[in-house]
């Protein structure tokens, strides 16, 4: 028998909830298939130790403490003193905010329990004042007095909540025991907050006779809950001294040690990967189309479906994030952790599902086989591209310290990531079926939309900034320095919000750099600065030299439809040949259209190279006066049409 949480076992799961959706015997036979496919690459993000079983069946706040807790462990496992850079006293905040939200989960999950086992007020009044207890006894012991005022405190803050206690258990059957436990523990503490005895000590000892009064029947249930607020709770008192000046990296290592046998503990699993969110994502179009590449080309289904359950594992995870800009700060710094999982994820896409070597197992003689490679090759450099994007934006953003900047960074990110997945898979089924891919993927904006929307948004800033260029060099020349002062703080308005806009991670990352480079030289100029006129001259310089950046920038992207219109020319020129080559397969006028191909065809290789190999392989065989001549001719068209056909879309 397979061990919990083992592929066979997942399978089975799977399977099980598959078919109670109704599905055909086909459809399940297909979906099982595809599963069995991505088995490498979907193991669980995060798994129980082997021996412990997992508990019944989680309430929905389990559910989400559970998924939140496995993300943070799987930040914790990847993460390194070498990565923390610039952001080290943000990533304080972000491990202090992510167990403060831990914790409160963990006590949203308990109170969801006891209200499905219909357990009376007090019950849960207890548990709430069994997790502050056992937390104010493990506080750092050498600060005594300190913890004196603690306890004073929280006693006057529940004195009304012992009381309600108190009355409950003194009308069950054993209370009067043990309410005449309590009354005498209490006064035991009482005389140690008066220096009469070890605080510590007492309120160890009151914690563990409150939690003796918990019902017996519902405490089996809640004790992991419990459980889980307490460590939580510890290594927060843990966490808050070392971290006075950024990140403390033996409290990290105690962190990660104390949450991984709790997870240990609970039996828990993260898989990448539920039978409900693969059939939601497999429609009724998608599931024959890869029902015929099963069919007919299994190397080609077996790549597919493998980058297809990643892609549909990612968005399932970033459709689950919540938007940061309606979150407060703690959910901000909290939400960290799930995004460099994520760019770990986007790491382990590239170098598994889109190996470029799982095209060497593709036959051939198909036509797609040719388009099939060069995508791979090219989807591994736009996941690489979002990966250094999502890591370079994201520690910029803590390193700042605002959480309003890191907010819409993490909004941006989210939306630049879901779109680029949706691409890719619309792209990967475009591939064999144009067709599914326009009713399955409508609105998943392409490379050229997302090009123009961020040449849209550097002409309006263009159009901004320019003018005020001319303002503010009048004001220089007059030594006006007022008004150059508030003309160039409204201009780095302008350029703030640019930096700020969902258009601006689409850069590549050394525009991206340099853009980010000159905006913040100009803001660090304009604040408090020493020396006001030469400040403003600094500045004035730095603004020019970004007005020339934006206008190369422009320029490169205005360039770039007349290069697109110029390789479809060719590319229809190279397929009207290729037709006479195929109607004249001897004599002197294959040779002289042979040549002409030959000239036509290599203006291509500068922006699709894949258009170059095909012409190689095809005068290597014409060379040689092989029968394979006209096979490889028909290779070189169909790449062309295909061609042809995505510089056709990309004009619009």
């Amino acid at each position: 028998m397979s061990s919990p949480g083992t592929q066979p076992q997942r399978l089975l799961l799977a399977r099980q909830l598959i078919r109670e959706k109704g599905l055909s015997r086909t459809d399940l036979v297909l979906l099982e298939d595809i599963l069995r496919e991505g088995a490498r690459d979907l193991e669980p993000l995060l798994e129980a130790a082997p021996q412990r079983v997992p508990a019944q069946e989680e309430s929905p706040a389990q559910a989400a403490l559970r998924r939140n807790l496995g993300y943070f462990l799987a930040f914790l496992h990847t993460f390194s003193p070498r990565r923390l850079g610039e952001s080290r006293n943000a990533m304080g905040l972000v491990m202090l905010h992510s167990l403060a939200r831990l914790g409160e989960q963990a006590e949203a999950a308990h109170r969801e329990l006891l209200a499905e086992l219909q357990q009376p007020e007090w019950v849960t009044q207890l548990l709430d004042l069994l997790a502050s207890l056992r937390a104010m006894s493990l506080a750092p012991s050498e600060d005594t007095g300190n913890l004196h005022h603690l306890w004073s405190a929280f006693l006057s803050d529940h004195r009304d909540g012992f009381r309600r206690v108190l009355t409950a258990l003194q009308e069950s059957e054993p209370g009067t025991a043990s309410v005449a436990r309590l009354n005498a523990q209490m006064k035991s503490v009482n005389r140690a907050i008066r220096g009469q005895g070890r605080l510590e000590e007492s309120l160890t000892r009151l914690a563990e006779q409150l939690e003796a009064c918990i019902p017996a029947e519902i405490h089996a249930r809640v004790e992991p809950m419990l459980l889980l607020e307490h460590v939580v709770s510890n290594l927060r008192l843990s966490l808050v001294r070392p971290l006075d000046r950024g990140i403390h990296w033996p409290a990290v290592e105690q962190v990660r040690g104390s949450l991984r046998w709790l997870w240990d503990h609970l039996g828990w699993s993260l898989p990448r990967m539920d039978a409900d969110l693969l059939r939601e994502s497999m429609p009724p179009d998608l599931r024959r189309l890869l029902q015929q590449l099963r069919l007919h080309d299994r190397p080609a289904f077996s790549v597919v479906a493998r980058a297809l359950l990643s892609h549909i594992s990612l968005l399932g995870l970033l459709e689950s994030l919540e938007p940061a800009a309606a979150a407060g700060l703690r959910d901000r710094y909290a939400a960290v952790p799930t995004f460099l999982v994520l760019e770990s994820e986007l790491g382990r896409l590239a170098e598994r599902a889109y190996d470029p070597a799982h095209g060497d197992g593709l036959d051939s003689t198909t036509p797609q086989t040719h388009r099939v490679r060069a995508f791979l090759r090219q989807a591994v450099l736009s996941l690489h591209q979002d990966q250094g994007t999502l890591r370079s934006l994201l520690q910029q953003a803590l390193a700042g310290q605002d959480a309003d900047q890191l907010a819409q960074t993490l909004d941006n990110l989210r939306g630049l990531l879901i779109n680029h997945q949706k691409q890719l898979m619309g792209e990967l089924v475009g591939i064999f079926s144009p067709d599914v891919q326009h009713r399955l993927f409508p609105e998943s904006p392409s490379m050229m939309e997302e090009g123009e929307r961020l040449r849209l948004r550097i002409q309006r800033l263009w159009e901004q900034v320019p003018p005020l260029h001319g303002q503010l060099q009048l004001h220089l020349e007059l030594q006006d320095w007022p008004r150059l002062a508030l003309g160039l703080s409204q201009t780095y308005r302008h350029l703030l919000a640019f930096r700020r806009s969902p258009e601006f991670p689409l850069m590549r990352r050394p525009d991206r750099e340099e853009a980010e480079r000159l905006i913040e030289g100009l803001g660090q100029l304009l604040e408090s600065p020493q020396d006001v006129p030469q400040a403003l001259r600094d500045g004035m310089d730095l603004l020019g030299e970004l007005l020339r950046f934006l206008e190369l920038f422009l320029l490169r992207i205005n360039a770039r439809v007349p290069l697109i219109r110029q390789d479809l020319e060719v590319a229809q020129e190279a397929l009207k040949l290729i037709v006479e080559l195929q109607a004249n397969p001897t004599g002197a006028d294959r040779t002289r259209l042979s040549h002409k191909l030959i000239q036509t065809s290599k203006r291509l290789g500068v922006r699709d190279p894949q258009s170059l190999a095909l012409l190689k392989r095809w005068v290597r065989v014409e060379r040689g006066q092989k029968e394979g001549s006209l096979p490889t001719l028909g290779q070189l068209a169909a790449h062309l049409r295909q061609l042809a056909l995505r510089l056709e879309a990309a004009l619009g």
